[in-house]
């Protein structure tokens, strides 16, 4: 059965929300950005529906460019690499939900583009907090022996876009109303979908972050 993670009342930490509107970490903005920050997060909150869901599968072939599971779903590239000590793949769909897109849009629209901007962000966050909840009760239902690995998206690792439909064949995606489009784009759009590789500690932590092959020292997203 699908694992189902219910998290309406997820409230977005405000210097996450900072974070993805371009602020570095320990930055101030002007005292009425924040303000405005905290009066969309208040906004949203009585709209924002985000949820995820997830599914564990077996891996049963773990290679430098290829990863296999259970039922015969491969996922190709440098996934592989990334994956290659884990014996069980938790494949995971968050979203924000269409409200806070829906708002979003109406705010951009009216011509309040700040306005648009913050809730944007704040869709970003609420996806990635359901996200953490995820992981949470992962690591909560793992062995002592065992690790995660950070979540891979397609798209990134490389992960081709293409593995997406693959993704979507595992979870429910109706069940927490997400669609992927003919051209691979998830709607609503502040969703997430990816791979959590299940493993050996020894396994998990010699593989490290994917940050750490990445040259951009200074991105602001580096984890």
């Amino acid at each position: 059965m699908p694992r189902a993670s219910g998290t309406s009342d997820l409230r977005p930490d405000p210097a996450e929300v900072l974070r993805y509107l371009g602020y570095p970490k320990g930055a101030a903005p002007e005292p009425r950005i924040e303000e405005r920050v905290l009066q969309w997060i208040e906004k949203a909150a009585g709209c924002a529906r985000p949820q995820g869901v997830y599914e564990i599968y077996p891996a049963e072939v773990r290679g430098a460019r290829r990863l296999a599971l259970e039922g015969g779903a491969t996922f190709s590239g440098a996934i592989g690499e990334f994956l290659s000590g884990v014996r069980r793949v938790a494949v995971f769909l968050t979203t924000a939900g269409p409200e806070i897109v829906e708002l979003s849009e109406a705010a951009m629209r009216s011509r309040e583009t700040l306005g648009g901007l913050i809730l944007n962000s704040i869709g970003s966050v609420l996806a990635e907090s359901v996200l953490e909840g995820i992981l949470e009760e992962l690591r909560c239902a793992i062995s002592p022996e065992e690790a995660l690995t950070l979540p891979f998206s397609p798209g990134y690792c490389g992960m081709p876009m293409t593995d997406q439909r693959t993704l979507f064949r595992l979870v429910d995606a109706p069940g927490i109303g997400v669609e992927l489009l003919p051209t691979l784009i998830m709607r609503p759009v502040k969703s997430i979908s990816g791979l959590i590789g299940i493993g050996p500690k020894e396994s998990i932590t010699s593989q490290g972050s994917p940050c750490d092959h990445c040259l951009r020292e200074t991105c602001r997203m580096r984890r």
